[in-house]
């Protein structure tokens, strides 16, 4: 995960300010560094352990998958 910019600049405050709730949400997470520590913990190859791990992180930050993932092209 590349680091995030610094939120304090005018430019960064002027892009937060045109987003709708599920973008500032990934904004204010991609910066937490307890949720960056979580998201490189889960970053190793799929596993029954990490799915585990996975379904037990996601809860914790708020974060949703109702659908499972496709192409947005066939």
């Amino acid at each position: 995960m590349a680091e995030p910019p610094d939120w304090r600049s005018e430019q960064t405050e002027r892009a937060l300010n045109r987003l709708e709730r599920q973008g500032f949400a990934w904004e204010f997470l991609r910066r937490n560094p307890d949720y960056r520590t979580d998201y490189n913990r889960l970053r190793i190859p799929m596993t029954s352990r990490s799915s585990t791990l996975q379904g037990s992180v996601a809860p914790q930050w708020g974060l949703r998958f109702p659908d499972r993932s496709r192409p947005l092209c066939s």
